[in-house]
């Protein structure tokens, strides 16, 4: 501090002051205003009333200080050529900005920021763009800059030079094996650390642009789903879907396991391991294939039609499942797609009417079954959920449930589901 307004700290009361005129001095971006005396003690009261020429009396009966009062009064002692600001600035030895004018000092830093990344990433315009939207969902990454600049981009260039060796169009990797191939490390993309959380951003980025429609992943589920879109697998054993009743190839010709599962009408859990072996999928005889979320409504199924090309997606799809369906429309089958009709259920039915539009029929989802499916379980508080599928799609759907608040259940169906494919196939 200068020696000239060393005074200032000795004397009581001032530093305490000089801090409220700090704050109230970046709330307005000017020296106006009051600041309130309030929790001053006496002798500190004492002390600033004589620099204003006051009685601590009258300074007390007052209760608070202008900053022009004060700077006015600056002109009448030793420091007649300092400004307010320049004494607080003195006195902080920091620059003194108003909050406007420090939040266009952070934005004007950000700015640059993303414009050296532009320079050594021209081919990421559209993540760096994204990212200088400054929306909700990149608000951490903005945090990581405040936190340390230069890491953030050497991570940022890392995550965005692997983005550019992802596996190619039906191929995958095991997530530790690409991050090893891409960064030399095989935990970098580890979802814990920052390398994992900004490819997530990087892949759901751009899903978003292609979609907007699509949420940024959440759930575990969700993120391995991701991932696999994207030719990365984390667990590909753990990620499996249910099938029974279908034929498949790899490019030596048809999968024995497969055929054999048919002949002795035997379900078959899929990982996603054996997946991304196969060329092509399609049902043992026909072109409609019957799926189902709840996998004892579906055991129940294959038990009363056993030949039968039945999945079951055991509640939201994961990767498996998506892979499954993609190579199944591939070879212009009909998907009958039956789930829960509750909040959750809807979503699930909504985004696979959306992917897969005139292949894909909601089967037993209408407000006719949902009567005949009615349970006693409340969904009021989820309802909010529904704020995001398609109102022609649901238009019957949506108004009933939100009136009877009440969830309806694939297991009160069962009979009719069966019947259906009994039906059909005749």
């Amino acid at each position: 501090m200068n020696s000239r307004f060393r005074v200032f700290k000795e004397e009581p009361g001032f530093m305490k002051l000089f801090s409220l005129f700090r704050d109230k001095y970046r709330s307005l971006g000017r020296s106006g205003g009051f600041v309130s005396l309030k929790g001053f003690e006496e002798p500190e009261i004492e002390s600033i009333a004589g620099f204003l020429g006051l009685s601590a009396a009258v300074l007390h009966e007052k209760g608070r200080i202008g900053l022009a009062q004060f700077e006015n009064e600056l002109a009448n002692t030793g420091y007649s050529d300092v400004k307010l600001i320049d004494l607080l600035e003195a006195i902080f030895e920091e620059p003194l900005l108003s909050k406007k004018e420090a939040a266009e000092k952070i934005r004007g830093r950000e700015n640059d920021f993303l414009d050296s990344l532009k320079e050594v990433m021209p081919n990421a315009d559209w993540w760096i763009s994204w990212l200088g939207s400054r929306s909700s969902d990149s608000r951490w990454i903005w945090s990581l800059f405040h936190q340390n600049e230069q890491q953030l981009a050497e991570t940022m260039k890392k995550v965005f030079f692997a983005f550019q060796s992802l596996p190619g169009e039906g191929k995958f990797e095991r997530l530790p094996f690409f991050s090893q191939r891409s960064t030399g490390n095989p935990h970098y993309f580890d979802i814990a650390n920052i390398g994992g959380r900004l490819l997530i951003h990087t892949l759901s980025v751009y899903k978003k642009i292609a979609d907007p429609e699509f949420p940024f992943p959440k759930s575990t589920e969700e993120i391995n789903d991701l991932l696999a879109d994207f030719g990365l697998l984390r667990d590909d054993l753990w990620n499996f879907v249910t099938v029974n009743g279908f034929v498949a190839w790899t490019q030596k010709g048809v999968h024995p396991v497969w055929e054999a599962a048919v002949q002795t009408e035997t379900v078959l859990n899929v990982p996603m391991k054996e997946l991304g072996k196969l060329e092509k999928i399609q049902p043992a005889s026909g072109s409609a294939v019957w799926i189902v979320e709840n996998s004892s409504v579906a055991s129940t199924i294959m038990d009363a039609v056993p030949y039968a090309p039945v999945v079951c997606t055991h509640g939201q799809l994961r990767a498996a499942g998506w892979r499954l369906l993609d190579k199944l429309t591939a070879v212009n089958c009909t998907l009958f797609y039956s789930g829960d009709l509750d909040p959750e259920g809807i979503l699930i039915a909504d985004r696979l009417k959306k992917r897969y539009q005139n292949q894909l029929v909601l089967w037993r989802m209408d407000a006719t079954d949902y009567e005949k499916s009615i349970s006693e379980e409340d969904v009021t508080e989820r309802i909010s959920k529904l704020a995001s599928v398609d109102p022609q799609i649901w238009k019957e759907m949506i108004p009933l449930l939100t009136e009877k608040k009440k969830a309806g259940y694939q297991e009160a169906l069962v009979d009719l589901l069966i019947g259906d494919i009994k039906k059909y196939r005749e």
